[in-house]
């Protein structure tokens, strides 16, 4: 099974390396998250009495590598799981969109294999942005005077977060297969965005598997590293859903 995916995987990747929506997404991510850890961190410590610097403290809620981390997870909860929610629905959803699924019928390769070539090229680039983004964040908390010797940790724990944020974001891709674009599935990951925002908000995240990750990577929740299963179910749920919904699939017929 593996050996027969390893061909059309490649496509796959190659299409997400090259398509616009993926690079655009990944620098709108890296610079985002980057302003506000980074940034807001070192406003904190040297601008307290600016707007910014009150609101980014106001977000830390322990000192040295632990606040750091709480701060760059939430910020990383927001804008990976919005940003592979894009990524995911364009590289599903636009198959339908632009009208080239019809055109997958007369390739040998089964539509479900087509599907979960397309999820795990998602699943690599989000990989990717989280491991450049967790290096990211590391280095500028070294950079800003935090001890090296609790670098590694931090890193460990942004990676943890980043890749379950990803997995999260995956039934997007079913969203945008049962209705037939990738707007839909943009739409479902701004709901889940704003849906989980008010949730942690409102003290209920650790219900939520979409908020469990930075919820996770803050200091003083104790939530448990179990929990961290949970964003991936749900994301192993949506391949599921993605993978029938496309072995399914039959022209003329939504």
């Amino acid at each position: 099974m593996i050996i027969a995916l390893d061909p059309v995987v490649r496509i796959e990747c190659r299409k997400a390396w090259r398509a616009p929506v993926s690079r655009i997404g990944a620098v709108a991510a890296l610079a985002l998250v980057s302003l506000t850890s980074i940034g807001g961190y070192a406003a904190a410590l040297h601008s307290p009495g600016s707007d910014f610097g009150r609101k980014a403290a106001a977000m830390i809620s322990a000192d040295g590598w632990d606040g750091y981390v709480g701060l760059a997870a939430l910020s990383l909860g927001v804008t990976v799981l919005l940003s592979a929610g894009i990524v995911i629905s364009w590289t599903v959803g636009r198959e339908f969109t632009d009208g080239t699924v019809g055109g997958l019928f007369a390739i040998p390769t089964r539509l479900g294999t087509v599907a979960c070539a397309k999820l795990t090229a998602c699943l690599c680039w989000g990989a990717a942005l989280v491991l450049v983004q967790g290096t990211v964040s590391v280095l500028g908390g070294i950079a800003l005077g935090l001890p090296p010797g609790g670098a590694f940790g931090c890193w460990l724990t942004l990676l943890a977060a980043g890749i379950s944020i990803v997995f999260s974001a995956l039934p997007a891709a079913w969203v945008a297969t049962r209705w037939r674009g990738y707007l839909a599935g943009i739409g479902a990951t701004l709901a889940i965005v704003v849906a989980t925002n008010i949730a942690a908000g409102f003290g209920v995240g650790e219900y939520i598997p979409w908020a469990i990750p930075f919820l996770w990577a803050t200091p003083g929740l104790g939530l448990p590293t179990g929990a961290l299963s949970a964003p991936v179910v749900i994301g192993l749920a949506g391949v599921w859903a993605t993978y029938r919904c496309w072995s399914h699939l039959q022209l003329g017929r939504r």
